[in-house]
């Protein structure tokens, strides 16, 4: 494996925040990296340190950044590409689908701007010196769009863009919904033609159809990748290596998402069994040390020292040994069965019909999992059976007094400026929980994973993961019949998601849960609704029932599509002798397309086999080039037979 770069001594500090200590990290040109770490441990630090946007710590011992020669071009081939959590909007921003590549692109911005400028002169001007001029211009501009990859970009971009539903290119980008948005960014990452692509949470806001889409072509692609995901299935899939931040290093681990979890049980369970061995050893320690001097004035003072060593050993093990987040979820004890109730319901958003005709109802003790696409009614629905909106049509009940807690996706109600002891307490030392128990901010603050020293920091200054983490220990202060989980897994790290599902999983009063997280469903949920076309399909049997169902759902819209897209055309009428020409030419194209596809195959294996470190990059270029004549010749090719055909 060819190295693409190397990070050492890699050290970053925010204030008292230390997030890298001395860390180093190597990656590779074929490299399938799930990235995990704590909220605000330094994962999206990382990929802002591997694009340059952050310059690490200045010690006695400098960073380094080794990078292989591809990486060292400044070009749109070889930088590294990140594709963020949201996309990059301003205030009243105009950009449409079609033109917020150049966001991301802004030489090739340059370059077309000018391009177009050319374009239009050469349509007003006559003098002939001038249109001369301007045609050297003008080719030596789209020379520089063909060295850059340009067109190529242009149209990758515009066909994943199509790939994942979005066609009318001219849509405002900033009218889109949530999930359309995170499409254009998923696009903008797979045609990018960088060796390095990193995702920050990709699945984020994205239907289960487009999730999946999405894995299909990161399984298939030749970018090396580094992704940070909730997403324990993605990473299940995809990932062929670990890298874990995690007390300020970086720690690399060769195998599957699946494979470092059972090296982190079996870790558990050496490190637990190591800090029972230094307790007795300290044990017996602290017992001599509780001699009188003169009993140990005969003994050495190595001894002493040893005992100091073994009790930092002992403390410096303890506080690795894996933290638990103590999640309390409190129900009201209501005893009613039946909790709320849709009969007949039907919900408009505008001229848009969202659903109509929809009966159904929630039980005590229900664990209900929500899904559909992106803009179908799933949060419209939610707030009908909280109360929070009335149905244009049907019935709406819910029992007398029903106390619903509502976890939302966004979490604008939170003061920016506010810290979290003010947000906790709301100004007193101690929390009242639900449960009767009484207990003080700082220690209700540490239990969901922060460091107590953060209690009095402004929020803003809060990572999204972080302020996730304070959003459910805030709402946990909260007791309520029927909780309303929407999209509870965005921004969380794997250590909090896994306890906040053991908890849930636990919990003994009625959950509606709107997620995309397989897992995280399919642990929890003991029943499921699907909302699509405007109507919902219920299963009273968790998550796992409904996959097939999905995967039914898709090929068949597969189908739909396939069957608009190659609808045979009536064939013209045609002579006998011209049939038989036609039929000899077809067949000579045919062959010149099988010799086009076999040369094209044989420069992509020597493509796939090149040594970034030992060959010349001039001779990649000059391969690049040949495949692309090759590709052009068959399109040709194909173009040609169609019209015979």
């Amino acid at each position: 494996m060819t190295i693409l770069c190397t990070l050492r001594n890699l050290n970053l500090t925010y204030g008292n925040k230390e997030l890298f200590k001395d860390a180093t990290l190597s990656l590779h040109h074929d490299d399938r990296i799930g990235l995990l770490g704590l909220n605000g441990h330094g994962k999206s630090s990382l990929f802002k340190i591997l694009t340059g946007e952050v310059v690490p710590d200045t010690r006695e011992i400098p960073f380094i950044f080794d990078k292989a020669k591809g990486l060292k071009d400044d070009t749109i081939k070889y930088s590294v590409f990140l594709v963020p959590q949201e996309l990059p909007l301003e205030d009243d921003d105009q950009v449409t689908i079609k033109d917020f590549i150049y966001r991301f692109y802004p030489s090739l911005y340059k370059t077309q701007k000018e391009l177009d400028e050319i374009n239009n002169q050469l349509g007003i001007i006559s003098d002939p010196d001038e249109i001369d001029k301007a045609l050297h211009k003008q080719k030596d501009l789209m020379e520089e769009m063909e060295n850059s990859f340009g067109w190529d970009l242009f149209s990758s971009y515009e066909s994943f863009l199509k790939y994942f539903g979005l066609v009318d290119f001219n849509l405002k980008v900033a009218s889109l919904s949530g999930g359309e948005q995170k499409k254009i960014l998923l696009s903008l990452g797979l045609s990018s033609p960088a060796n390095l692509v990193l995702w920050d949470e990709p699945t984020n806001h994205l239907d289960m159809e487009s999730i999946k889409k999405l894995e299909v072509e990161l399984e298939n692609c030749r970018n090396a990748f580094m992704i940070i995901s909730h997403d324990r299935y993605l990473l299940s899939k995809l990932a062929k290596k670990i890298v874990h931040i995690k007390d300020g290093k970086i720690k690399n681990f060769e195998g599957s998402y699946q494979d470092y979890l059972e090296f982190l049980v079996e870790e558990e369970k050496s490190r637990q069994a190591l800090l029972a061995r230094l307790k007795n050893g300290l044990k017996r320690e602290t017992e001599w040390m509780r001699q009188g001097i003169k009993a140990r004035g005969c003994r050495s003072k190595s001894r002493v020292d040893n005992y100091l060593e073994l009790k930092e050993k002992v403390g410096k093990i303890k506080s690795q040994a894996k933290k638990k987040l103590e999640i309390s979820v409190s129900h009201s004890g209501r005893k009613s069965k039946k909790l709320a109730e849709l009969i007949d319901v039907g919900m408009k958003y505008g001229e848009k019909t969202l659903f109509e005709n929809v009966s159904l109802n929630v039980h005590k003790g229900d664990k209900i999992g929500l899904l559909g696409g992106n803009g179908v009614g799933k949060t419209t629905l939610v707030k009908l059976l909280a109360g929070l909106i009335e149905p244009h049509t049907g019935i709406a009940k819910r029992a007398d007094d029903l106390l619903t807690q509502i976890f939302t996706q966004k979490r604008e109600e939170l003061d920016p400026e506010a810290t979290p002891f003010q947000l906790l307490g709301e100004g007193d030392d101690f929390i009242n929980l639900p449960d009767g128990r009484r207990t003080h901010v700082t220690t209700w603050f540490e239990s969901f994973l922060f460091n107590k020293d953060n209690i009095h920091r402004p929020l803003k200054t809060f990572s999204g993961g972080e302020r996730n983490r304070l959003q459910m220990a805030i709402n946990f202060t909260r007791a309520g019949d029927l909780w309303i989980f929407d999209e509870p897994t965005n921004d969380l790290d794997l250590e909090t998601l896994q306890i906040l599902e053991q908890k849930l999983s636990e919990f003994k009063g009625s959950l509606i849960i709107i997620s995309h997280d397989r897992a995280f469903l399919a642990n929890i949920t003991n029943k499921v609704w699907v909302l699509e076309d405007q109507k919902i399909e219920s299963f009273n049997g968790g998550y796992s029932q409904v996959e097939e169902y999905l995967e039914a759902v898709s090929l068949e819209k597969q189908m739909v599509e396939d069957e608009k897209e190659f609808k045979p055309k009536p064939l013209p009428e045609m002579n006998v002798e011209k049939k038989t020409f036609d039929k000899k030419n077809i067949k000579s194209i045919e062959l010149q397309i099988d010799k086009l596809e076999s040369d094209i195959a044989v420069l992509d294996e020597v493509i796939n086999r090149f040594d970034y470190d030992s060959e010349p990059i001039e001779k990649l270029d000059t391969i690049h080039k040949k495949k692309q004549e090759l590709e052009s010749k068959l399109l040709m090719a194909y173009e040609k037979i169609e019209d015979l055909q």
